[in-house]
């Protein structure tokens, strides 16, 4: 049987690394750093928008250099991130239900990071 190797964007890849797997690979991941991709990886731009937001009253160059290095809207939240959270806040509902299917989420999430990217929100 032929292994082929695929490519994934930064969002699938971090999709992909959220699932769970082996204590040992758990371990060895931990000890990598993480670099958020905010062009590419729409849970890093998230992420970015949050710490630019919640960094503005004290630190507000900081915030703005954010802004202007990764086009964000200041102090409003870019659609892509807005959808987001609405998923989020949607996963989390029917984690709370009684008929939660992990991989079925994961797999809109997938397709969700590909629309968006398309998009280039």
């Amino acid at each position: 049987m032929k292994h082929h190797h695929t490519r994934h964007s930064a969002a699938e890849r971090h999709a992909l690394a959220a699932m769970p797997s082996s204590a040992h690979s758990s371990a060895r991941a931990a000890r990598q750093p993480v670099v958020l991709d905010p062009a590419g990886d729409p849970y890093a731009r998230v992420a970015v928008e949050a710490y630019a937001e919640a960094c503005a009253q004290d630190q507000p160059w900081l915030a703005e250099a954010l802004q202007r290095q990764y086009q964000l809207a200041g102090g409003t939240p870019s659609s892509a991130a807005a959808i987001w959270r609405t998923f989020h806040e949607a996963q989390q509902l029917a984690r709370d239900g009684d008929n939660y299917d992990e991989a079925a989420w994961t797999h809109v999430a997938l397709h969700l990071c590909g629309v968006l990217g398309a998009m280039n929100l």
